[in-house]
């Protein structure tokens, strides 16, 4: 791995972002409009008032630079010379000059130039392999305020993340789990779904940070993706028919439980003995007045494997109690069905004697 100092003005680097000379699709890196407004605009803000931002890194190929750090800042620098966004009305003026509510076209002239000439400082680095680039983006970020999923996305792998990233997008997971957009912004359906494959794969597990990056060293064994690619499928079939739109409790607490319910009903050959209607509408019930032990297992420490497991056994003990009752029941129907079978024919001899 080499690595060298490098300046650019910020318009050389917005036109090279036009030619696609600089990319953001490093797998491992997070997704666009992270920051918020007042983020972007306080950025803007030291630009023009001269303040240093930390430097920018990227690695070369060809003539292309991958930024494996700095994408947050560049795309909110790109984005206000496109007029995308406004300054924060909160922002203060820069040397006696008011520029909150403006967008960059809005700026004087004087400003305009500022913001394109300041330069960039990045480290470019060459000569450097997959493993040590997700090295390489996990150290840089350690330390700073990055969720636990974005630390652990960085230590997945690319092949490994694709798998992930290929079941957060099936249908259920797209359309029907309960996760805002900013929370998708911020991994969370991937990290849903490293959970529900972690429970799949070892139902005595927990999902802190160290259980979750204990499992991906797993992950990354193919014949354990292909058997957990399988069972996620056919759970996400059948829990996408139970429920016909968005619940509120498809949270993701709540979810990797119904996944595992599923998936136990699969292996016993059970999965006939209860309908996707019948699934959702216990479901609804379940979470319109949850069990209190399952409820205190889902407060501060949720996560902890104590919890998970009790949120798990409790779940499981409702809903096993449900399905006998409904075999009862239906024996009982059965038996009533038979008896008035019986009752028919014993009918219908009678009146041929007659």
């Amino acid at each position: 791995m080499k690595t060298s100092k490098v300046s650019w003005k910020v318009e050389k680097l917005s036109k090279m972002h036009e030619t696609k000379r600089v990319n953001f699709d490093l797998v491992i890196q997070r997704k666009d409009n992270i920051w918020d407004n007042k983020r972007q605009s306080t950025l803007i803000h030291s630009i023009l008032s001269g303040y240093p931002i930390p430097s920018l890194f990227a690695t070369k190929e060809e003539s292309v630079y991958h930024f494996l750090d700095g994408k947050q800042r560049l795309s909110s620098i790109f984005d206000y010379l496109q007029d995308a966004y406004s300054i924060h009305p909160t922002v203060p003026v820069v040397n006696g000059e008011a520029i909150a509510g403006l967008k960059f076209s809005e700026l004087s002239v004087d400003m305009q130039n500022t913001i394109k000439n300041y330069e960039v400082d990045f480290v470019r680095i060459e000569e450097i392999n997959q493993q040590e680039m997700e090295e390489l983006f996990y150290r840089l970020n350690n330390g700073v305020p990055l969720r636990q999923i974005e630390t652990t996305r960085a230590i997945l792998g690319t092949k490994v993340l694709r798998f992930v990233e290929s079941i957060a997008e099936l249908d259920f997971f797209a359309e029907k789990a309960n996760l805002s957009k900013s929370a998708r912004k911020r991994f969370v359906d991937q990290e849903l779904v490293l959970q529900i494959l972690a429970l799949v794969h070892n139902n005595e597990t927990g999902f802190s940070g160290k259980e979750l990056q204990a499992f991906v060293q797993e992950l990354r064994n193919i014949e354990i993706q292909d058997n957990l690619r399988a069972k996620m499928q056919n759970a996400c079939f059948y829990l996408n028919e139970s429920f016909p739109k968005k619940e509120k409790f498809l949270k993701k607490l709540h979810v990797p439980m119904l996944f595992k319910l599923v998936l136990d009903m699969i292996e016993k050959g059970e999965l006939a003995n209860v309908t996707p209607k019948e699934f959702g509408a216990w479901a609804s019930d379940f979470f319109s007045e949850l069990p209190e032990n399952y409820a205190s297992a889902c407060q501060s420490g949720s996560a902890r494997k104590e919890n998970v497991q009790k949120r798990l056994s409790v779940m499981s003990s409702v809903f096993a109690q449900f399905v006998e009752g409904k075999s009862v029941q239906e024996e009982q129907n059965e038996a009533i069905s038979h008896l008035k079978q019986l009752a028919d024919q014993e009918e219908l001899a009678e009146n041929k004697a007659v």
